[in-house]
């Protein structure tokens, strides 16, 4: 089972484009969006963005979203005066998703792209709550995001969070890590991204 990219996808790869110093090249919140359903996107990633969102919207209060969200990025003050809630910031991007793809030839998720991780739900649940330096808040929004979303969204955001916080990680949790990547049909980049946080 493999995935239709071997990168990260989805709302996790949206969340990578909010770096430190994002601002320095879009004027809002809004255009970042607007630069990833560019021309050149992929049908299936902005699917698979949709798809996400559409599960953080319907699925999870505003301010878990907000914690969730403001943990997977690098920048900081995210939620205010431009996009003053995670609802609000969820629901526009299913916006213009549908308007990207009402312009585009339907296609159809393939089988390993719909995969939501149930059967990996009790490990990643394992994962989520044996790291420490997460903090309560945001171990529960993720637990939240296991058990009323999807696994396989709860998993990508961790690490994009564990990414983003730099904590060093155990090599035995950076195997757990790849087991379950693996068992998701993430791909390479995807499944050795936090190899740099590994202690030495």
């Amino acid at each position: 089972m493999q995935r239709f990219t071997e990168d990260d996808f989805g709302i996790t790869r949206l969340m990578s484009a909010f770096h430190l110093d994002w601002s320095n090249y879009a004027k809002s919140e809004y255009e970042v969006l607007e630069a990833a359903l560019g021309e050149g996107a992929d049908t299936r990633d902005v699917m698979s963005l949709r798809h996400d969102a559409a599960l953080l919207f319907d699925r999870l209060p505003s301010g878990v979203v907000e914690e969730l969200w403001g943990a997977g990025i690098e920048a900081s003050g995210f939620f205010g005066r431009r996009v003053p809630s995670g609802t609000q910031w969820t629901g526009s991007i299913i916006e213009r998703c549908d308007a990207w793809l009402s312009q585009r030839e339907s296609i159809s998720r393939g089988r390993a792209d719909q995969c939501d991780g149930h059967d990996s739900a009790s490990a990643i649940l394992l994962e989520i709550q044996g790291t420490d330096h997460l903090g309560t808040e945001l171990t529960s929004a993720l637990t939240q995001c296991v058990r009323l979303c999807t696994p396989d969204l709860a998993f990508r955001i961790l690490l994009r969070v564990l990414l983003c916080k730099g904590e060093a990680i155990s090599h035995e949790q950076y195997e757990k890590f790849q087991s379950i990547g693996a068992d998701l049909g993430y791909g390479e980049f995807l499944i050795s991204a936090p190899e740099h946080l590994v202690a030495r």
